[in-house]
């Protein structure tokens, strides 16, 4: 058993549930426990299975999970057998969870949901079956072992933890805030911070603090793991050693790398000084955060060649000839796959390895305040080395 943080909202429910239940009259307080214990877990791996589902967006959709993902929620109380399928049914009845009545695929799946609209952000410890919920979790050992040269990084990713109570106090506090937008299906969608995205932020943070991490290593030697995959927001509160920590963060990282590559003087000039999102966004009438997501779309990471439209328009009158530079380079190479690259070169087997504890976020780097100068100076020498003039946030 394994203590984790769960919404109060969700105990009180189940708890209800079965206290008021004809089912459970004979049960002791031990077997009570232990159902209870079942019925959380099972709640939490439906909701990860979901979480997971690239098919839905959002916990409103159904996610087909094969009866061999829960036959391990089988339980003996009272002499008696429950089976997944009795503890599904429980899960109904009290309102925690929804089967799809329409479809199914086949016999040995069905399509679940989780209810949290019931749901406040108020968390409280309690133990359950980890293993239940994460199955494949693998240690720190295993993943030594696989990525032989990236023992310092994942040693110091392990070492990371969040200061849940400040997070969740700044998530209730900021329940509506608009958050950075992102491209979906093609256009730019504006997001708010609801209390089902602050349920996933906070549960990404709980593993991290569990030790249930994991890493991969992309073609281009990006290092991707659990903290990269952590939602911006939980950022200021992100300790390393249980010391806080301070970002080293280069301005227009990606369009500064892309100089690299490509010879435009204007272009250049507005990277280095980081101001290159701010002037093109002031003329697209948007905001910087949504220009940035749009310029990876449409410059940065796309394939297609940028011929009309409103961010051609604008990148011409700020910078000619820039567009035909990018149309002309990606001709030749994969330009998102050759900036990681370069990216990865500089931060994953450069800044990483040097003698500092620190957090690596792809082109941003979490370190000491007090090595806070010496990693800038560092990395301002790593682009200098590219004939680039980094500017530090």
């Amino acid at each position: 058993m394994n203590k984790y943080l769960i919404p109060i909202k969700l105990l009180d429910r189940i708890k209800f549930g079965i206290e008021s239940s004809s089912n459970f009259i004979r049960l002791n307080e031990k077997q009570k426990l232990k159902l209870t214990q079942t019925l959380i877990s099972l709640w939490l791996f439906i909701y990860n299975e979901q979480r997971k589902d690239e098919s839905t967006s959002t916990l409103k959709g159904y996610t087909n999970i094969h009866t061999d993902n829960l036959i391990h929620f089988r339980i003996k109380l009272d002499n008696k057998i429950f089976n997944y399928s009795n503890s599904i049914e429980f899960l109904e009845r009290f309102d925690l969870i929804q089967k799809n009545p329409i479809f199914s695929s086949g016999s040995f799946s069905k399509s679940y949901r989780v209810l949290t609209d019931f749901l406040e952000l108020d968390f409280i410890e309690f133990e359950i079956d980890f293993e239940k919920i994460f199955t494949n979790i693998k240690d720190k050992k295993y993943w030594l072992k696989k990525y032989p040269d990236l023992h310092k990084q994942i040693k110091e990713t392990y070492e990371v933890k969040i200061n849940l109570s400040d997070y969740i106090r700044w998530i209730n506090n900021n329940i509506g805030t608009e958050l950075k937008p992102v491209i979906n299906d093609g256009v730019l969608e504006t997001r708010f911070l609801t209390k089902e995205r602050a349920l996933d932020y906070i549960n990404d943070a709980i593993r991290v603090n569990l030790q249930n991490i994991w890493f991969k290593l992309s073609d281009e030697g990006r290092f991707y793991n659990s903290t990269t995959n952590l939602s911006y927001t939980s950022l200021p509160f992100m300790q390393l050693k249980r010391r806080n920590i301070k970002e080293v963060d280069v301005k227009n990282c990606q369009p500064l790398l892309l100089c690299a590559l490509i010879k435009n003087e204007l272009y250049k000039k507005d990277v280095e000084a980081g101001i290159f999102y701010d002037r093109v966004a002031e003329k697209l009438n948007k905001t910087r955060d949504e220009f940035k997501v749009l310029s990876y779309k449409y410059i940065f990471f796309s394939s297609k060649n940028l011929k009309s439209g409103a961010i051609y328009d604008a990148i011409n009158e700020l910078y000619p000839g820039f567009i035909e530079e990018m149309n002309e380079l990606r001709s030749k190479i994969n330009v998102a796959r050759e900036l990681q690259k370069v990216e990865s070169n500089i931060f994953v087997k450069n800044i990483s390895n040097y003698d500092f504890k620190m957090i690596l976020r792809h082109d941003a780097v979490f370190v000491f305040e007090e090595d806070f100068d010496l990693v800038k100076q560092l990395v301002i020498d790593e682009f200098k080395k590219l004939g680039l003039k980094a500017t530090i946030k």
